[in-house]
């Protein structure tokens, strides 16, 4: 069955599945949502218990302080008046109240002397074990702290425990620093059932209560004791009010979901009626758009689709045939001459084609082999020969009888990242220079015409050694790397040559052969010198410089840098390097080494044309960069997809973590420009802000007093 036939099953899937799409995200939110609320109220619940835990801590805090930092009160227990403590605090713990537990001890007391709730008005030696006491006493003097709270068990009660010493206030100048504290006093608020249930009315909590071990089902909340150890745990049922709101929307649910489904099943009915005609309006258009009308093959565009997918090197070739001369023969017996020769030529050469070797008429009097296969490159050559074979006899057409030439040019996948519209091209290229053999009737490689790709190297590295001999011929153009506000933050140089015999020559061609000639580094040093100049002239200016993996390499090449800009007095801050993936890769302990020493010197390091390479976050980390320069095939891709703005947004957030300033290249537009600032890019460059410009005219429209006016 086809992809056309399938069209009814496809759109009814698809209505179908977005039905249970809507449905389930609907029934995914609401259960997230009840979760969300639950896990709010939760949260919510956990802290108004810690408050609650040391709202009680800070009263008996409170209360501690207000008794024992009273003049009265220490007087009492230096005295040991025993009539003044109990009137004043143990009929206080006695009556609970404000207090349900207190204990006096140090001091001029022999003994401590305690009081709780309902144990008469006898003062109690022992009420609290010695040991909490002494423990308690420990504390104060190691925190060096007027009061320490905690929580602490007593009689199979839990007491909320405040304790502080005795001192005078508005006396205690009259006594030795030594001797201003007399004895100790312990208060404590019982956790009782009253408590509890005032707390939960309070935050509207329910099951609250007091555990000795930590629940593994409820929430809780820890009662620190004397030492930091929890003496209980405070727990309580965990609130639900997503829960009760999910309960009280499934109706709703679930006729939202029935009528869903109905509209759904109707769509699809009234869809599969209608699709079958649209299958076969489509099938006819696309035939027809696809065929050439003459000869029944492939066209042009079916012929590029068979391009499209990706090939292995040596899996894939193309063979391209052009009839010689073919226009004399339109011109010598006429048009319909031509398309029945054209016809024939066509039936010879579909004799030839199969599963693997595809045959289509790519213009008037062009047709083309796709081949397939791991031995795609003999193939190709072996059709060629058969093709030439199956050409050979003459053609009757009208009465006339004509033998019909045809050049031939064939083009193999060199390596995986070849597109297919590239080899077409090259075998484009090939058929040409079989065009220009016309004395021999044998197919050309595209291999075959790579002389002539040498010899116009050749003419550029010759140029370029007399470049860089004549002064004039080299020069610099800055294109402005602007930041948020529109300002121009710095400008990077790029290199520009116009030769007197090749004219402008673009520079990814002179600065390959430079590379490969061996001149990159003596063509690095002389473009320096040129910024140089324009550096010391304009002191507002700041630039970015590209350098290659030779020139970083170059053992002197750091120092040359260092000694220029000292002898000019140049800051080397004001200069940004910028490094390719390929430097960071190829030798990375070295590249690492080098890098450091440019950060030493002064500069700023940036990484450019990210994500085109092969370096990782473990590269980013290791080189210390300074800026990430995003590549303009990612700016580009930015508003076609939601997977291309995605990829950008994680290239930005990744460098803001890594503290990385972000520069968006190829900015083409205002809609661009605007995108990616949101996105959180720190600088922009690209033709929307402005083009590689002159010196001078950079400095006109950038570094005067309103800098950034060109920009839109």
């Amino acid at each position: 069955m086809t992809a056309l036939h399938r069209l009814p099953d496809r759109i009814s899937a698809v209505i179908l599945g977005t039905t249970l799409l809507f449905l389930a995200t609907t029934v995914v939110s609401v259960v997230w949502m009840a979760s969300a609320l639950n896990r709010q109220a939760l949260d919510q619940s956990q802290v108004q218990v810690q408050v609650a835990r040391d709202d009680l801590l800070g009263r008996v805090r409170l209360l501690t302080i207000d008794y024992t930092k009273w003049d009265e009160a220490d007087a009492a227990v230096r005295g040991a008046d025993r009539t003044w403590i109990f009137d004043y605090i143990g009929s206080a713990a006695m009556m609970g109240r404000t207090f349900q537990l207190a204990v006096v001890w140090g001091g001029a007391l022999p003994r401590d002397l305690g009081w709780t709730t309902g144990g008469g008005t006898a003062a109690r030696p022992g009420l609290l074990p010695a040991a909490l006491l002494a423990g308690a006493e420990g504390r104060l003097a190691r925190d060096a702290a007027e009061t320490a709270e905690f929580f602490a068990w007593r009689g199979g009660e839990l007491f909320a425990m405040g304790t502080s010493r005795f001192e005078p206030v508005e006396h205690a100048h009259l006594f030795p620093e030594a001797d201003r504290r007399s004895g100790q006093l312990m208060l404590g608020l019982r956790v009782g059932p009253a408590l509890m249930a005032d707390l939960a009315h309070s935050l509207l909590l329910t099951g609250v209560a007091l555990v000795a071990d930590r629940p593994t089902d409820r929430p809780a909340v820890a009662l620190p004791g004397l030492h930091g150890t929890p003496a209980a745990y405070l727990t309580w049922s965990a609130p639900r009010p997503g829960t009760r709101l999910l309960w009280r929307m499934l109706p709703l649910l679930a006729l939202v979901a029935l009528a869903a489904t109905a509209l759904a099943l109707i769509g699809t009915r009234l869809t599969r009626r209608n699709a079958q005609g649209l299958v076969l309006a489509e099938r006819r258009a696309s035939l027809a758009a696809r065929t050439d009308a003459l000869t029944g093959l492939p066209n042009r565009a079916a012929f590029g689709e068979l391009l499209d997918p990706s090939a292995r090197a040596g899996e894939r070739a193309v063979l391209f045939l052009d009839v010689n001369d073919f226009k004399r023969i339109n011109d010598s017996i006429g048009h319909e001459a031509g398309d029945r020769v054209l016809l024939v030529l066509a039936e010879r050469l579909a004799d030839l084609a199969g599963p693997d070797r595809i045959l289509a008429r790519t213009a008037g009097d062009e047709f083309a082999f796709v081949l397939r296969g791991p031995d795609a490159g003999a193939q190709a050559q072996a059709l060629a020969e058969r093709a030439l074979l199956a050409l050979e006899p003459a053609i009757e057409v009208l009465g006339h009888r004509m033998q019909v030439a045809v050049a031939m040019g064939y083009a193999v996948q060199a390596d995986d990242a070849l597109q297919g519209p590239d080899l077409l091209r090259q075998a484009d290229l090939a058929m040409d220079e079989a065009k220009r053999q016309r004395g021999r009737a044998t197919p050309v490689a595209f291999s075959a015409i790579i002389g002539q790709a040498a010899r116009d190297a050749l003419a550029i590295e010759q140029g370029l050694r007399e470049a860089l001999r004549n002064p004039g011929e080299l020069s610099i153009a800055y294109q402005p790397i602007v930041g948020r506000t529109g300002r121009l933050e710095r400008a990077e140089a790029l290199a520009r040559w116009t030769s007197p015999r090749l004219g402008s020559v673009p520079p990814g061609r002179f600065i390959a052969v430079a590379e490969q000639a061996g001149l990159i580094v003596e063509l690095g040093r002389r473009l320096f010198h040129l910024v140089c100049d324009d550096l010391a002239a304009h002191p507002a200016l700041r630039v970015s410089l590209n350098v290659s993996t030779l020139q970083l390499m170059a053992p002197d090449f750091i120092p040359s840098l260092v000694d220029e800009l000292r002898a000019r007095g140049i800051p080397p801050a004001r200069i940004e390097i910028e490094l390719t993936e390929a430097v960071v890769v190829d030798d990375p302990r070295l590249a690492a080494q080098r890098v450091e020493e440019l950060r030493e010197a002064g500069f700023s390091i940036a990484l450019d044309d990210f994500g085109t390479g092969y370096s990782s976050v473990g590269y980013l980390e290791q080189f210390r960069f300074d800026t990430l320069k995003i590549d303009r095939s990612f700016v580009a891709r930015v508003h076609r997809s939601a997977g291309g703005m995605a990829v950008v947004d994680g290239m930005i957030r990744m460098a803001h973590g890594l503290d990385l300033r972000v520069v968006c290249e190829g900015i083409e537009s205002a809609r661009d420009l605007d995108l990616l600032r949101e996105l959180g890019s720190d600088l922009a460059q690209g033709y929307h802000l402005d083009q590689p410009l002159p010196i001078d005219e950079l400095v006109s429209r950038w570094l005067d007093p309103e800098p950034g006016s060109a920009a839109a």
